[in-house]
């Protein structure tokens, strides 16, 4: 016989892979304010942004399960407000990571000398944020006004959180926001601007791993696997990997045992300039 995921298998993973990416969310912190001795910016307050948005998903989970409907399914308007909180923090929370990201392109690669890279950056950047909008305004009004009707407990209600339609669209944006934002710097690689390094391929395999845990969550749900649980876990998985691999580029002065201002110019990636290279 098959095993089946319960509810507690579900609540045992998520929060481990909440801890693990708190962690890293830490050592980027603890990276800046004390190794580094500099204020946060924007990357920084974005993925904090993430990691609170990844605490308010869990939550969520966390209410659902000690209803115990992860169990023994039954629905209730409790269940369906929860469900509906949940769809913001996971379907709209994916954009956190992805702007910090960006955030920190714009903060540590030097453009002005590029404006061709500058206006990419600028178009891919309003690219993510008309996306998510894009989604938040989908997961709110997909099915109409007032937006109580996705609570009804009527049989054959509209609500997003079931709907196929509004589950495709979020994964398709999703997936190509993931792939604008891993494209900038493979640009760079492909230039010579941006250096290979250890760093830079340890952030594009985590960020591989993001991806295709994505991939994964839509097909499992798509196709149907017969555990309705796996979708809790393998949120958290996406949510989890997506802060960590933003988290990674600010590890470098911690790892490398570097402090101070000298090592401003920072992060785990390595940007060479025309006349001259340097770490940022």
């Amino acid at each position: 016989m098959a095993y089946f995921i319960d509810g507690k298998d579900c609540m045992i993973s998520e929060w481990i892979l909440l801890i693990l990416a708190y962690a890293f969310v830490a050592a980027r912190i603890y990276t800046r304010l004390i190794r580094l001795r500099e204020k946060l910016n924007w990357a920084d307050w974005l993925l904090i942004a993430s990691a609170i948005d990844a605490l308010a998903l869990i939550i969520c989970d966390t209410l659902t399960y000690q209803m115990g409907v992860l169990d023994e399914y039954e629905t209730s308007v409790k269940l369906s407000k929860i469900s509906f909180a949940s769809n913001y923090f996971y379907d709209f929370g994916m954009g956190f990571p992805k702007l910090s990201m960006l955030a920190f392109y714009w903060a540590f690669f030097d453009f002005h000398a590029r404006p061709a890279m500058r206006k990419m950056l600028w178009g891919f950047t309003g690219f993510v944020v008309i996306c998510y909008l894009t989604i938040l305004f989908d997961d709110t009004f997909f099915c109409g006004t007032p937006v109580s009707v996705q609570w009804s407990q009527e049989e054959d209600a509209c609500s997003v959180f079931y709907a196929p339609e509004p589950f495709i669209l979020n994964f398709t944006l999703n997936l190509a926001c993931y792939l604008v934002v891993y494209a900038i710097p493979l640009i760079l690689l492909s230039q010579g601007t941006l250096r290979s390094s250890k760093g830079v391929t340890l952030t594009f395999f985590f960020g591989g791993l993001t991806i295709a845990s994505s991939i994964v969550r839509f097909v499992t749900l798509k196709v149907g696997t017969g555990q309705e649980n796996l979708v809790y876990p393998l949120s958290m998985l996406e949510m989890a990997l997506s802060i960590i691999v933003v988290a990674l580029p600010g590890l470098k002065p911690l790892l490398g045992g570097s402090s101070g201002r000298h090592s401003s110019s920072h992060d785990s990636v390595e940007y060479r300039d025309e006349s001259k290279s340097e770490e940022v």
